[in-house]
């Protein structure tokens, strides 16, 4: 059957349902000239698709874009998005009933300039946006108004009768070969195209976690920068208050000496001289108690709000601790979907470790094993960590660790390698009896020995 060369072109409006509404393209120009307005969009951007049909209602080219509806559900009249332009040059898609399709998105835009207003597909099982639309136009394309042809034109066969029948099977083979050589072609395009939209798509996600990251931070730094400045203002306060008490005492020294010299200089001046010098002198200290219980009480209050500075300014260095561990976490989240997405396509991760031999690590499990390794292989051999350390330098090198001499070093002699972790005994399995001074002689041991 010779594809058809009459042609539609429809427009595919999608929400989060799939799609909402489908009209020829035509009608769509008039919402752009500003003929017609768009109510159910009014304030939104909404996620489009262009799509070339031919006249068996199979999709030949698809373009998708983003456009934006004011608050009147009109058309931003700044778009200008050339989809003719993008479907003739766009690169290979899926094949969706009539071959490979040409596909423009956000990943694979052949104009760089207006890849900010185009969105990539999704190609989840059960949620797949190519079988969306393949089935949407199948559907609505007769309501649409979509030209359809139904005539077919027959291939001609020529059957040559002096053709050899080995030398049509053998063209049968090689035709065979080079469908499955297009297919499998064809597989590994739409798998890149599926990988460069997730690694967008995760790059995105990661730059908002970023970005919002970024402003905590910022807005917490502030918050410590002003922090810090009201704790400088205040300890600059608390310095100038213990100078002026400093200069208070000073003033009380030099009148208290100013006193004695006035008292010495009017001894002769009577009992009454006397009494009056006494009575100031109580009235002077008793000011100065006062002003000193003033001042105390003043820098007890500000030492009281140096210390919920303090509290407040931990607080702060928390919460930006707390931040930079979400951001780790966020990277090791984004680092663990790009694992499950390589397991999900087929590959394996394999370790091997003497005693477990090699271990098959699903994506979940490979924090785990890089924290520390040691300690996953001694799961999977059913002992505990320092058993299976214990049996791992048997292993590497099996002697005997009884020890001897005054400096009690051990024997170093061979004795018979334990093969399997669970039944390596410390203190039994490294011991060998004939070389020990405390150990019987066991001529068997050398013999397995020699053997070995």
């Amino acid at each position: 059957m010779a594809a058809s060369s009459v042609t539609s072109e429809a427009i595919l409006f999608f929400d989060h349902r799939g799609i909402s509404k489908s009209m020829l393209y035509a009608d769509f120009e008039a919402i752009l000239d500003g003929m017609v307005g768009m109510p159910e969009f009014a304030d939104k951007e909404v996620r489009c698709a262009y799509c070339l049909v031919n006249g068996q209602l199979r999709v030949r080219s698809v373009v998708l874009f983003t456009i934006d509806f004011d608050e009147d559900g009109m058309a931003d009249t700044t778009w200008n998005v050339p989809l003719r332009h993008l479907a003739e040059h766009a690169g290979q898609g899926p094949d969706m009933g009539a071959g490979p399709i040409r596909l423009a998105c956000r990943s694979q835009c052949p104009v760089a300039w207006h890849q900010d207003q185009m969105w990539d597909p999704g190609m989840k099982p059960g949620a797949n946006d190519f079988i969306v639309i393949r089935d949407s136009i199948r559907e609505r394309g007769p309501k649409m108004g979509l030209v359809m042809d139904d005539e077919m034109e027959a291939v001609p066969i020529v059957i040559g009768a002096s053709a050899p029948t080995v030398g049509l099977e053998r063209k049968d083979v090689e035709k065979k070969a080079d469908q499955e050589r297009v297919r499998l072609a064809r597989i590994i395009k739409e798998l890149r195209l599926r990988v460069q939209t997730l690694e967008n798509t995760q790059s995105e996600d990661a730059a908002k976690v970023r970005y919002a990251a970024q402003q905590k931070e910022e807005i917490l730094i502030a918050q410590l920068e002003k922090v810090m400045g009201q704790f400088k203002a205040i300890k600059s306060q608390n310095g100038a208050l213990r100078e002026q008490n400093d200069s208070l005492k000073g003033q009380l020294l030099s009148l208290n000496q100013s006193l004695e010299e006035q008292n010495r200089r009017s001894e002769h001046q009577g009992s009454e001289m006397e009494v009056l010098t006494e009575q100031y002198k109580l009235a002077l200290e008793q000011r100065l108690e006062e002003e000193r219980a003033k001042m105390s009480e003043q820098l007890h209050s500000l030492e009281m709000d140096v210390l919920t500075r303090d509290d407040l300014i931990g607080q702060l260095r928390e919460e930006i601790s707390e931040q930079k561990r979400n951001k780790l976490k966020d990277a090791n989240s984004g680092a663990q979907k790009t694992l499950e997405k390589l397991e999900e396509l087929g590959l394996s991760f394999i370790a091997f470790h003497p005693g477990a031999g090699h271990i098959s690590i699903a994506a979940d499990q490979v924090a785990g094993y890089m924290e520390n390794p040691t300690a996953f292989a001694a799961r999977k051999c059913l002992v505990t960590e320092d058993h299976y350390r214990a049996w791992l330098s048997h292993y590497e090198s099996p002697t005997c660790q009884v020890p001897i001499g005054a400096e009690g070093a051990p024997c170093g002699k061979r004795v018979i390698r334990v093969e399997v972790p669970n039944q390596f005994k410390p203190g039994v399995s490294d011991c060998n009896a004939n070389r020990c001074q405390n150990c019987r002689n066991d001529s068997a041991i050398d013999n397995v020995l020699r053997f070995r």
